[in-house]
């Protein structure tokens, strides 16, 4: 305690004795304090840290699949390749193994610290303040150079970045650049990025990098204790059931899963062997980036894990989806009214 006590004693800046030695200081400020003696500037406060995770996305680019979906299997193949390839070293090759999976688990340790993108809210991210005004006429799509079969958008002519970030926005699909452009193309006067869902899911999912998928995928987990899909409103009951009946039979044939079906308020009390079991089919799909961003937005908008999972795997289509997900809603809306400032803009959304 007392070598810790000294040592701040010492780290203390010692000012001089007298007010004229203050002109030795170098500043970087303008701004002067009229007190005795030369003046002396302030220095500016220094910009906070902002933390970023080192992502090569040239790199992600090149491993990201190409088809978004393609290579996000069902299946626990590649979890018993490992396992066999594993079963055959020797013990120094094992041990070997071991050190690199340390190491690559401290990395991983050390991205999640810096990762803030749980939420996926990569448009509300401490930024500057000033808006971007829209200056452009004309939108497109085109081809990233060196890189086969993605895309971006276009704004008189020049390529758009990526939200938050000075990388160029890569786009897996031709049909998505075209949907993200739209959302260019729709902006007045200032860029609202809460009105861009498309262009803000891939510009984040181009700051995720492969150690943060594990992460989103407990995230999706925490909807699964309390999915929107097993509950029941005793008015629109029956309707609800042809709905969600499907799902509930595809996801628990595929997951191996007990789905509950609950009327009205109850708790779904999901068992632990459930959950782990569904979180290792989830790992085992092998999201890409744009995949796993994707799930989570719609996990958020939904309350659900089961609805949009169906919809990745084409149980159901998107309108299907939305009257499922608004069912109880709707009801609401037609034999109670509208309430305004909440179902207007739901409606919007």
């Amino acid at each position: 305690m007392k070598r810790f006590l000294s040592l701040i004693v010492d780290s203390r800046p010692r000012w001089p004795p007298r007010c004229c030695c203050l002109s030795s200081l170098r500043v970087s400020s303008t701004t002067p304090v009229s007190s005795c003696g030369p003046s002396l500037n302030i220095a500016p406060k220094k910009p906070k840290r902002r933390i970023n995770a080192n992502v090569d996305v040239s790199a992600l680019l090149d491993c990201v699949p190409r088809n978004p979906g393609a290579h996000a299997e069902l299946s626990t193949a590649e979890l018993e390749r490992k396992v066999e390839e594993w079963s055959k070293m020797s013990p120094e090759e094992l041990d070997k193994l071991c050190q690199q999976l340390e190491q690559q688990e401290k990395e991983e340790s050390r991205v999640l610290e810096e990762d803030s993108l749980y939420q996926m809210d990569v448009s509300l991210r401490e930024r500057s303040n000033a808006a971007v005004r829209v200056f452009w006429k004309d939108v497109g799509v085109a081809g990233l150079d060196g890189h086969s079969d993605w895309y971006t958008v276009l704004v008189d002519g020049r390529k758009v970045k990526a939200f938050g970030s000075n990388n160029v926005l890569a786009i897996p699909s031709e049909a998505m650049a075209y949907a993200c452009a739209y959302e260019y193309g729709e902006q007045k006067e200032y860029l609202n990025k809460l009105l861009m869902p498309l262009t803000d899911i891939c510009s984040g999912a181009l700051t995720v990098a492969p150690q943060m998928i594990a992460p989103r995928v407990d995230y999706l987990m925490s909807f699964y204790q309390n999915d929107n899909m097993y509950f029941r409103s005793p008015p629109v009951a029956a309707e609800q059931d042809k709905l969600i009946s499907p799902i509930a039979e595809w996801f628990s044939q595929t997951f191996e899963v007990h789905v509950p079906r609950i009327l009205g308020i109850g708790h779904p009390q999901i068992h632990p062997s459930s959950t782990l079991k569904v979180r290792d089919h989830l790992l085992s799909m092998s999201m890409n980036p744009y995949q796993i961003v994707a799930l989570c937005v719609a996990a958020q908008f939904t309350s659900s894990l089961l609805l949009p999972l169906a919809m990745f795997h084409k149980v159901v289509d998107l309108p299907t989806a939305l009257t499922i997900n608004r069912a109880e809603e709707w009801h609401n809306m037609r034999t109670q009214g509208v309430i305004e400032g909440y179902h207007d803009i739901r409606e919007a959304d």
